[in-house]
């Protein structure tokens, strides 16, 4: 009986400490590049798991004009880049926003990125045959360079 108490008590204690991810959509490693003066578009990169398949259809965030979803193409030996309608989101699979062909584009900057700062996002998705979603998060800001452990690179890790 006592050992049937403990698994329980475990297996409430793991499920406790899972973020609801079996039902919900998560939205991870959210960041945009710090800006340079006069400098009014910028890249925001995150990656977003799905628990059923659908497509992430548009971005918003109060600090840009307009936000468009962007793919890289190579035609003719270029590499072009262009503005897609939607991106695929298989079911239970990380897609990463940024680090292939795909990402999100901040046209219109309404302020400068500076590192440390935190900036909210809204992504909506259709899920399946036509149910909309929104996932509300923000993304860090990090120095030019950052990712390499520069000198702003101390503040990189926190909040997770």
């Amino acid at each position: 009986m006592q050992k049937i108490l403990i698994t329980a008590a475990l297996a409430a204690g793991l499920l406790a400490s899972i973020p609801a991810m079996a039902d919900s959509v998560v939205v991870e490693d959210a960041w945009i590049r710090a800006t340079a003066p006069g400098q009014d578009n910028g890249a925001l990169r995150f990656t977003i798991t799905s628990p059923k398949a659908g497509k992430v259809t548009a971005v918003s965030t109060p600090v840009a004009a307009s936000v468009e979803i962007h793919t890289m193409t190579r035609e003719g030996g270029k590499m072009k880049m262009r503005a897609i309608d939607a991106v695929a989101l298989p079911a239970d699979t990380a897609v990463d926003l940024g680090a292939g062909g795909n990402h999100i584009m901040l046209i219109g900057l309404k302020q400068p990125m500076k590192a440390g700062d935190s900036v909210p996002f809204t992504v909506t998705l259709q899920i399946g045959d036509g149910g909309k979603e929104t996932v509300e998060a923000k993304a860090e800001v990090r120095p030019v360079g950052g990712e390499s452990g520069g000198h702003g690179g101390h503040g990189m890790h926190h909040g997770h």
